[in-house]
Formats: structure tokens, C-alpha cells, sequence
């Protein structure tokens, strides 16, 4: 049970004081519950809510060093979706992590000296899901394969510089993002700003690409909720309390 907290309950109702039962990791009464309870956490002066769902972020890479993805949960989010704008960090060629590296140094503002320091290679493509599932992060997390990413894994420079891959990179490609679909990936992320331009002012040719390639890729995810990080759509996840930092009081939703 917890206990005294100030509940905002999502639904645009005034904040309450209640207490809320939880059994089996689901909600089950909020109100005066009563006093008996397996543990009972002492919520007053904190704010109880469901958790918020973050639908772009770029923790792709932070969460290999950093399971408790900060800032985040601090703030009540308790589910996130990374690969977002097409961005990630697999598929990822040894030879060419140092380039997947400069771009999202670029393009998403991250200190390429962390990167390089902080990512641990422990995949070169989407067993990286396995390792997210054992490395324990704080948040439930979706990941969407990036189109840039598959784009870079498979062309290397190229991809930067010329706008079509050959029939048999379309083919490579299309089979990653079947990899990664299997893997459990959510969808495919792309984006087509025009802001978006890599390591050394090196244009993302997805922005041109993105349409005409993704659609030939994800066809078959159509009809199975796949998503784009441009243009997501409401998913429903079930609700799923996890332990927060101290200090915090959020349930997922």
C-alpha cells in the first residue's frame, strides 16, 4: 500500500490525498484501503501519478552505462522510446561505430568523448534488445530501428552521399529490420527533418530516402502497430508498477 499521497489521477480531475492497494504489480483501490498490508510506503508529501510515457527520447546509447537513464525517472517517467529520428546504435559494424559515434554527436548533441568512453559493445545488432532486457534499466523501455542507422550499417559513408542503396543494401536492409522486429523492436523510426545533417555537415539522406525505403521496408509491419518516431501512434500498455529512485512515487502506465 501507499499510503498519503497526493493523487493526480491523468484524467484532468483535482489532485486527492489517498491511499492506493496494490496487488499482484496492478492497482487495486484508491481511497481509504486500509490498514492491513504486506509493505506499506509512506507517500505524504509526494505526488502519486501514472508513470508518463516519453515517447522521443535518445537514451540508446546512455543506457549502456547508465541503466537509470537520468534524468528521467526523477521525473516521472517510467516508459520510453528510443531510436527515435531514425537514430540508434544497431546495427553497428565494428568498423563503422565510430561513424555511427560522429553522427549522433551531431545530430542529437552528445559528447562524442562520453560516447566512445561510455558505449559498451557488447552487440553488433539487435541482440542488443537481449542485452537491454538483462542490463535491468530503471524504465520500461521501446526501441524503433532507425532507418539512418540500418542506412549507415549497410552503406558505411555511402549512405550520406548517395540516395538509392543497390538492390541487394535495399535487400540487407530489409532483412535487418526483419531482425529487429523479431527481436522485439516496436517500428521503424525516421524523420525527415531538414535540420538533420551528420559528422561534418554530411547530409542524412534519409530525409529524401525515408519515405520511398521505409515504406518498402515495413510493409509487413503495417498492420501490426509498427510506428514512426515522426508520426507515432497511441499505443495502449498495461498498467505495471516498478520501483523508482528515492524520493519518487510513479506507477507505469
Amino acid at each position: 500500500m501507499i499510503r498519503g499521497a497526493t493523487v493526480v489521477d491523468g484524467l484532468g480531475h483535482d489532485p486527492i490525498r489517498a491511499d492506493v492497494g496494490v496487488r499482484d504489480g496492478r492497482i487495486a483501490a484508491i481511497g481509504e484501503v486500509g490498514k492491513r498490508a504486506v509493505e506499506v510506503v509512506d507517500a505524504g508529501g509526494l505526488a502519486l501519478m501514472p508513470g508518463i510515457i516519453d515517447l522521443h527520447t535518445h537514451y540508446d546509447a546512455q543506457v549502456t552505462w547508465d541503466p537509470t537513464l537520468s534524468p528521467s525517472p526523477s521525473l516521472g517517467v517510467t516508459t520510453a522510446i528510443m531510436g527515435n529520428c531514425g537514430f540508434g546504435i544497431v546495427p553497428s559494424p565494428p568498423h563503422l561505430r565510430d561513424l555511427i559515434m560522429r553522427n549522433l554527436a551531431v545530430v542529437e548533441g552528445m559528447n562524442l568523448d562520453a560516447l566512445r568512453a561510455g558505449i559498451g559493445w557488447q552487440f553488433q545488432s539487435f541482440e542488443y534488445m537481449a542485452f537491454l532486457r538483462q542490463c535491468g534499466p530503471y524504465m520500461n523501455l521501446g526501441v524503433l530501428v532507425g532507418h539512418s542507422a540500418v542506412r549507415t550499417a549497410v552503406m558505411g559513408e555511402d549512405a550520406s552521399v548517395r540516395e538509392e542503396p543497390a538492390a541487394a543494401q535495399l535487400a540487407e536492409m530489409k532483412r535487418l529490420v526483419t531482425e529487429a522486429m523479431d527481436q522485439g523492436a516496436v517500428g521503424l523510426g525516421a524523420s525527415y527533418s531538414l535540420k538533420h545533417s551528420g559528422w561534418g555537415g554530411c547530409r542524412c539522406r534519409r530525409r529524401s530516402a525515408a519515405y520511398r525505403n521505409s515504406t518498402r521496408w515495413s510493409a509487413r509491419w503495417v498492420g501490426q502497430g509498427a510506428v514512426s518516431s515522426r508520426f507515432p501512434s497511441a499505443r495502449s500498455c498495461p498498467t505495471r508498477w516498478r520501483r523508482s529512485p528515492p524520493g519518487t512515487a510513479v506507477a507505469s502506465s
